[in-house]
């Protein structure tokens, strides 16, 4: 199959996919007596709120629902068949991941993603595929939510986290369709991908042009509008040439892809780091052994994927410029004029793929607790630091195992601890466990554990009165089955 094309949906897959979800049904009935719920929403308090509702917000309320959590709220701020990367912002045309990826079945085997694919596309188109399609990844997830009944509040953003001090819930203040609110919830986990920690990177030379005259590669881009206009990207990763190839694919003009580093990185790091010791276990490095680990990634960086290359120089109008950082960048009233080392280019509108920063502060929902929140560079060793460089590793929030906050003051952890970042600000302290396909199946179970055991502290009181104040009576009948004849020479009675 070309690495590139969508396969074709097979005749009788809407049939294919009702017997999945009847498979579905079976296996979570199967699956139904392995945890009861023990954990409700209490007094108006939910035990989580999920923040998100991705891959990584999705097979986490799966994986709670099926440890016995019951109350578990997912909001996600897009509307429904629109939230999250794949369906706005990816402009590939298939994911990275090998499409033989460990996923979070909970069980619940007919929920993987190779069930649905085979199931709406084929056998045959499995067996050729190397890569998930983009829009066929987005379509499974939509799957995933509406067979496992997931409910999901969409159109609805976080706008503070406050409270949870000594011991008490967060207070979550949310816009919704009908209006602001507020919920409180013991743990809020913000699974909210890549933008989660921070936001969109965008040098001042660029943000400094007219609003119209450029964008970052996560924005919404009208890229019809854009036909027949001259473009320039400056970035080198594969977000640059997918944006590239979607404006000239629209019928832009021309498209210069400008990347700093003199050549194309040869290695991807992230292919070494897909295996289950690596993926399941770096959380067990030292503090220094992860900062060094994080500090050579950072460095050698990794290449474009192959088919983003490919799909971009096959298209005329297209143009790569290596070691052509932008020194200067401005509006001459007609046109955006970039200085290069190569001399001047003029451009009608200009793209910054330029990915994101690590900044808690940066987050409006977390502008109450961000300051308290403890940062690497609280933690790691000055002259580690001063050794190494790479400054923007140092913004990183510092977590405990299961994706927590941790704080600047240590009588913070306990309230900080109950707020996850299972988003890219879990990098530096858990590796690819949050919102990548690769790590997602590792990250769920290790955050749901982690919930888990704290919800069980948590009520640990409780749990042991209920324990002790149990007097059900078993119903055990002392003697012989009504009707049923006692054989000779077995008595009964004292």
């Amino acid at each position: 199959m070309n690495a590139t094309a969508d396969p074709p949906r097979l005749p009788g897959a809407d049939a294919r996919l009702r017997e999945l979800q009847a498979d579905v049904d079976r296996q979570l009935r199967q699956d139904a007596g392995v945890s009861r719920p023990w954990v409700h929403t209490t007094d108006g308090v939910h035990p989580v709120l999920v923040v998100g509702a991705g891959q990584a917000g999705l097979t986490l309320a799966q994986g709670l629902r099926r440890s016995g959590v019951d109350g578990v709220l997912v909001v996600d701020a897009g509307a429904a068949g629109a939230t999250g990367s794949w369906s706005t912002y990816a402009r590939m045309r298939t994911l990275r991941t090998p499409k033989d990826l460990r996923w979070p079945c909970w069980n619940v085997p007919a929920s993987h993603p190779r069930q649905w694919f085979e199931a709406v596309h084929g056998t045959s188109a499995w067996a050729e595929l190397e890569h998930f399609p983009t829009r066929a990844w987005f379509a499974f997830l939509e799957f995933y939510r509406t067979a496992l009944r997931l409910d999901v509040a969409f159109s609805t953003s976080v706008q503070r986290v406050s409270g949870g001090h000594d011991g008490e819930p967060f207070q979550v203040a949310l816009q919704t369709p009908r209006g602001a609110e507020t919920v409180r919830a013991r743990h809020v986990v913000l699974a909210t991908g890549l933008e989660g920690s921070g936001g969109r990177r965008v040098p001042d030379v660029v943000r400094a042009l007219p609003a119209n005259r450029w964008a970052h590669s996560h924005d919404p881009i009208d890229f019809a509008a854009l036909a027949g206009a001259r473009i320039g990207v400056l970035g080198g990763g594969t977000g640059a040439f997918d944006n590239a190839a979607t404006a000239l694919e629209a019928g832009a003009r021309s498209v210069e892809v400008h990347m700093r580093r003199a050549e194309m990185p040869t290695v991807s790091p992230y292919r070494w780091m897909e295996f289950a010791g690596l993926v399941e276990h770096y959380a067990s490095f030292t503090d220094e052994q992860k900062w060094l680990f994080n500090a050579h990634l950072s460095t050698v960086d990794q290449p474009a994927t192959q088919n983003a290359v490919w799909r971009a120089h096959a298209l005329p109008g297209f143009s790569f410029h290596r070691g052509s950082p932008w020194h200067e960048v401005g509006w001459d009233g007609t046109q955006v004029v970039v200085r290069t080392p190569a001399g001047r280019r003029s451009f009608d509108f200009v793209i910054a793929a330029t990915g994101v920063d690590v900044d808690l502060a940066a987050r409006p929902e977390l502008r109450e607790v961000a300051d308290a929140a403890a940062r690497w560079s609280d933690r790691i060793d000055p002259e580690l630091l001063a050794r190494t460089g790479p400054t923007s590793l140092q913004d990183y929030p510092y977590l405990t195992d299961s994706f927590g906050l941790t704080g600047r003051d240590r009588r913070d952890d306990e309230r900080l601890g109950r707020l996850h970042v299972f988003n890219h600000g879990a990098r530096m302290s858990l590796g690819v466990l949050s919102h990548q396909v690769s790590g997602l199946s590792g990250g769920v179970e290790r955050l749901t554990a982690g919930i888990g055991r704290a919800l069980f502290a948590h009520r640990s009181a409780e749990l042991l009165a209920d324990f002790l104040a149990y007097d059900t009576p078993a119903g055990v009948l002392v003697g012989p089955r009504p009707g049923q004849r006692t054989p000779v020479g077995v008595l009964s009675g004292g």
